[in-house]
């Protein structure tokens, strides 16, 4: 067990424990405000195992809370079990069709099981209702790049960098989507706005590879060396592409 989850379980107990002694006399409900924030917790930490039954225990309690639905959907969605997921996240939207997240969430597991057009409507839907969360605008420009619309997704992208510009995650996939319509520099620009020289140079290296630019990609892991010699994620894929 590594040690993010060893302290997250520890929080666990102690958060479970006070909330029994605030527990009426007579009641055997744990607080599902509780069971939310805990599950919210563990699927960062992306212990999944720990979340699920936590999440069952709760909507036995409680099965009309669509964020309990929500929750599982995602768990469940990030497991792979991508039918059960699937309903979790329709009985959520159908329960609270007004929570961007929900319609988010669908359109990600959308993508994930190749329907990009249903994806494509889930996100805007997810946006329509939360014009201002840039995590939104990602969503949709990340669906909008496996369906091969890079301009859209450049646009995607950049509106969410309006919302949010110290979005890194954002930076990186727009340096992906301009690498895709080759506009190699402004991608290395975008690269550097999320991270260092070193990564920058081997997200490059990676746009040239996925386009089958081998000798560009070599070099551009080569860059990467030279700017961090430590720099592990550069050095192996260098060597995958030199076949060591």
């Amino acid at each position: 067990m590594n040690r993010l989850l060893t302290v997250l379980l520890a929080a666990v107990i102690a958060m479970a424990t006070a909330c029994a002694s605030t527990q009426k006399p007579g009641s055997e409900q744990p607080d599902d405000e509780l069971a939310v924030a805990l599950v919210e917790t563990l699927v960062r930490a992306r212990a999944h195992a720990q979340a699920t039954p936590i999440l069952r225990s709760a909507l036995a309690r409680n099965p009309d809370d669509p964020r309990l639905h929500l929750l599982l959907g995602e768990v469940l969605r990030d497991r792979g079990v991508y039918a059960q997921a699937e309903r979790e996240l329709r009985l959520a939207v159908r329960l609270a069709p007004k929570l961007a997240r929900t319609h988010g969430a669908l359109g990600i597991l959308y993508d994930l099981t190749g329907r990009p057009v249903a994806a494509k409507a889930s996100h805007e839907r997810a946006i329509e209702l939360a014009p201002g969360v840039a995590e939104l605008r990602n969503n949709l420009g990340f669906s909008l790049y496996l369906a091969r619309d890079f301009a859209g997704a450049q646009a995607a992208y950049e509106e969410g960098l309006r919302i949010d510009p110290t979005a890194g995650g954002i930076y990186v996939n727009l340096g992906f989507a301009l690498a895709a319509r080759g506009r190699k520099v402004e991608a290395l620009r975008s690269f550097r706005q999320a991270g260092g020289e070193a990564a920058a140079w081997n997200n490059l290296g990676v746009a040239f590879e996925k386009q089958g630019e081998l000798e560009p990609a070599r070099r551009a892991y080569e860059r990467a060396l030279t700017a961090d010699p430590g720099h592990s994620e550069a050095t192996n894929n260098l060597n995958s592409l030199e076949g060591v």
